[in-house]
């Protein structure tokens, strides 16, 4: 180095107006951490609702005879518990998605087949809800309804409503339920572990030997989906965000 050039500083090629933009990688999220969290607690809270009233009336009816008597005798409990149990179906689907979701922070194909097939669960849960509805409002009028719904019950045993409603809903919310909530134990993604624990309870008793006297297992679900809501709210949302 000379001492013509000793001390100069080199000059910059740089515009000076040009900037240099950070890498960023920002998360792909369904919706918003408030949607999400309120998705969880209605969704819950309607289809333990409906647990709750179908108790009340005794347990679901199995025959057409079983479902006149119960219309006749509690119409608008019979009602509320099926409009009710219908109305939580998209919430419920929009809260599993919220749960996948998170699991896909550290396992994203767990995440992701979890998240597919409780949402066919939910499309199946929905059929045979829907089903159950018309066919409560068709034996409200009376004996000018009741051939509609006898109909209507002997079609529930065709190869087809079954392929179409109640496979999805038995394969995809159990099978569903099981990779959910056992990935989310496993690899944790930030969740305290008692909300998937909880969520594995219900649906083991659901699905086995279902209420125990006047304890119903959804009550587990829904504990567990408030508590997920809380966690996705938590901190600002941070836990959502960072998903």
């Amino acid at each position: 180095m000379n001492s013509t050039t000793a001390g100069i500083a080199p000059v910059s090629t740089t515009p000076a107006d040009a900037t240099v933009a950070p890498s960023t990688k920002t998360a792909v999220r369904p919706f918003g951490a408030a949607f999400a969290a309120t998705a969880l607690v209605l969704g819950a809270a309607g289809n333990t609702a409906q647990a709750v009233m179908t108790q009340l009336l005794g347990g679901r009816p199995e025959t057409i005879d079983d479902m006149v008597a119960l219309a006749s005798d509690s119409p608008t409990l019979v009602t509320a518990m099926s409009v009710t149990g219908t109305v939580a179906l998209p919430f419920m689907a929009l809260g599993f998605v919220a749960a996948a979701h998170l699991l896909t922070r550290r396992a994203r194909r767990a995440g992701g087949i979890a998240g597919t097939l409780l949402v066919l669960g939910m499309w199946g849960f929905l059929g045979l809800q829907l089903t159950g509805l018309v066919q409560i409002r068709a034996l409200l009028d009376g004996e000018a309804g009741l051939a509609a719904a006898t109909w209507m019950q002997s079609q529930q045993q065709d190869p087809l409503l079954g392929v179409l409603f109640a496979l999805p809903f038995m394969a995809g919310t159990v099978i569903g339920m099981l990779v959910l909530t056992i990935g989310l134990l496993v690899r944790g993604a930030g969740v305290p572990r008692w909300i998937p624990g909880a969520w594995l309870v219900f649906i083991v008793l659901d699905f086995t030997i279902g209420a125990v006297g006047p304890v119903d297992p959804h009550w587990l679900y829904f504990i567990g989906a408030v508590g997920l809501a809380h966690h996705v709210l938590q901190d600002g949302a941070r836990a959502w965000k960072n998903a």
